[in-house]
């Protein structure tokens, strides 16, 4: 009984593996490179660009902060796909500051005109006296 091999329904021995015929172990794959710094990067969505509002502003409310909200409303997109994902999102705030400021501006003169002509069409109409 010493001569005999033990049987193969014992379980030990079933014979070659049929995904991995020579017996080597499987490499052993990392998730992370030995080198911290080349870490994949999370994808974050690109920042608004306040293109549109930019334009409107321009057109309609104030000009010189319409024209400077367009400038940095454009820089966003070109910033994002260099990469320089912070310079991107500081264009973005400084565009929608500008469209803010733009509207205020707008606001504030267009309410200003109503009252003027208001008031001047009102003076026009009283009819002198006899």
């Amino acid at each position: 009984m010493a001569g005999k091999s033990r049987e193969p329904s014992s379980g030990e021995n079933w014979g070659p593996d049929p995904l991995n015929p020579e017996g080597q172990e499987p490499p052993q794959e990392t998730n992370w490179p030995p080198n911290f710094s080349q870490r994949p990067t999370l994808q974050r969505p690109p920042p608004e660009s306040y293109m549109t509002p930019a334009i409107l502003v321009t057109l309609l409310c104030f000009l010189p902060t319409g024209i400077a909200a367009i400038v940095f409303a454009s820089q966003v997109s070109s910033k994002n796909t260099s990469g320089d994902y912070e310079g991107a999102v500081q264009s973005s705030r400084r565009a929608r500051i500008l469209i803010l400021v733009s509207v205020g501006i707008g606001v504030v003169f267009w309410l200003f005109m109503i009252i003027a002509l208001s008031a001047s069409d009102s003076s026009a109409t009283v009819m002198p006296g006899p």
